[in-house]
């Protein structure tokens, strides 16, 4: 979608033939964003970077729906614990599963005919956290970043989070386990530095 300098305001990469990835800066979304009832809800609480991130999230969400699946469309669904409305992303309208996640200066989003779909980002600049996530993941701080988005895209693939000890994932090659027999295929996404985008699935 170009804007009026003929500029796209995102970029899009696919990480397996039935997975489209797209990103944007937060703010960079057209001005109209459809939201379903449970987003129109979220929104009108947030203000300032949060509420322009979460319209991002929601426009990238559309375009990449519409590319694939034509008239679908998404909302907020309830929480798989409590049944609140703030659970993961649900798609309408077409089998399909969709993940979003933000990271300071990007949104990302990904959409696919999948049982199960996480996806997540990281702002991978050098800085003293990456020595804890280390020691967490138990890898090099070099590595941390990259296995942190990997963990965290597998988490939100399971559909649990952080309630899951991220230590409990294991990673070998290109694919990853939690703590039951789902096998979940994980790749990397090439992105502008200082980013890093993994995405997991099942099914």
């Amino acid at each position: 979608m170009p804007d009026a300098a003929g500029q796209s305001w995102f970029g899009q990469a696919t990480a397996h033939d039935r997975i489209l990835i797209g990103w944007a800066a937060p703010g960079s979304a057209p001005d109209e964003v459809a939201l379903g009832t449970v987003d129109h809800q979220r929104v009108a609480l947030l203000g300032g970077p949060r509420r322009q991130a979460f319209l991002t999230g929601r426009a990238l969400l559309l375009r990449l729906l519409g590319q694939r699946f034509g008239t679908a469309t998404a909302d907020t669904g309830p929480c798989p614990r409590c049944g609140g409305p703030h659970g993961p992303v649900a798609v309408r309208g077409a089998a399909a599963n969709a993940s979003v996640a933000y990271a300071p200066g990007l949104v990302v989003a990904a959409v696919g005919s999948v049982a199960r779909l996480g996806i997540d980002v990281v702002d991978a600049a050098p800085g003293p956290r990456w020595d804890d996530l280390g020691r967490l993941l138990r890898v090099a701080p070099s590595r941390a970043p990259r296995r942190w988005t990997q963990v965290e895209a597998v988490l939100k693939a399971d559909g649990r989070g952080l309630r899951v000890d991220p230590a409990d994932v294991l990673i070998r090659g290109s694919a990853a386990w939690v703590d039951s027999p789902v096998r979940y295929e994980l790749r990397d996404v090439e992105v502008p530095e200082p980013y890093l985008i993994s995405v997991a699935w099942s099914g």
